[in-house]
C-alpha cells in the first residue's frame, strides 16, 4: 500500500500501469500491488513485463512473531515461506523467516505461525513476490518493518479488504465508530505503522542508493 512507504514517496505522483499504482524513481520502481498474495503477484508480473528488473523486492509493513521484534524494527529477510503451500524462498538477507499467510494474524495465530515455521515474521505478501522472482530467474528480497507485535491483538480489518486487495476505509469507519472498544487499538495500530512507514522508507531509501551504485557501472537496476 502507499501508505507503507509514504515517506518515500512525498511529492511523487503515481502513474497508472495496466490499473496499478506505480511511482518511478530514478533508479527503481515502486508498485502499489495492494494487501494479500493476488495483488502481489499482479503488481510483479506487471513489473516484470514493463520494466524488466534485476531484483524484485517485497516491501512492507508486518507483524513480529518473536518478542526480540519491536515496532519500527526492519528486517531484510534470509528466506521466505508460503504458510499455506509449505513453498520456501530464499531472500538473501540475513537471519529472519517470512511466514506469508491468507489472512491477518492475531496473538494466537502468531504463535503458531512461529512454532510451525520457525518464523520471525509474519506478512500476506512475500512468498508472491518470491515466487514470481525465482520463476524470472532474478534476486528477489524482503524487506519488512514490524508494526504489530507478537502479543497485539489485532482489530479485525481483515474482513475490510476487497478482492483486488485494497482497503475499505470507508466501510471500515462506519463500522468502527459505533464500536468504541475498538478505537484503542486501532489508533494504536495506526500509530505503530506511521513508525513502521518511516523505518520501512528510511531503509528502502539506502537500499536504492546502493542499488544505484550498481546502476552507474553500467549496470540496469529496478526495484519493486
Amino acid at each position: 500500500m502507499p501508505r507503507e512507504v509514504g515517506p518515500l514517496l512525498l511529492g511523487r505522483r503515481a502513474v497508472a500501469v495496466d490499473g496499478l499504482k506505480v511511482f518511478e524513481l530514478e533508479s527503481a520502481v515502486i508498485a502499489a500491488g495492494g494487501i494479500g498474495r493476488a495483488g502481489a503477484r499482479r503488481a510483479a508480473d506487471t513489473i516484470l513485463r514493463r520494466y524488466s528488473p534485476s531484483v524484485l523486492i517485497s516491501a512492507g509493513i508486518a507483524g513480529a512473531l518473536t518478542g526480540a521484534l519491536h515496532v519500527g524494527d526492519v528486517v531484510c529477510a534470509r528466506d521466505v515461506v508460503d504458510a499455506s503451500s509449505g513453498a520456501r524462498f530464499a531472500a538473501g538477507g540475513c537471519d529472519e523467516t517470512v511466514a506469508t499467510v491468507s489472512a491477518v494474524s492475531g496473538a494466537t495465530e502468531k504463535r503458531e505461525l512461529a512454532l510451525k515455521w520457525r518464523a520471525d515474521v509474519v506478512d500476506m505478501e512475500a512468498s508472491a513476490v518470491a515466487a514470481a522472482a525465482q520463476e524470472a530467474g532474478i534476486e528477489f528480497v524482503a524487506i519488512k518493518s514490524i508494526s504489530d507485535e507478537p502479543g497485539f491483538e489485532m482489530p479485525p480489518v481483515g474482513g475490510f479488504v476487497d478482492d483486488a486487495g485494497q482497503f475499505e476505509t470507508l466501510r471500515f469507519a462506519v463500522w468502527l465508530a459505533v464500536r468504541p472498544q475498538v478505537w484503542g487499538p486501532v489508533r494504536q495500530l495506526n500509530a505503530n505503522t506511521r513508525i513502521a512507514a518511516l523505518k520501512l522508507s528510511d531503509a528502502l531509501r539506502h537500499l536504492i542508493d546502493q542499488r544505484s551504485k550498481v546502476v552507474s557501472e553500467g549496470k540496469s537496476v529496478r526495484a519493486l
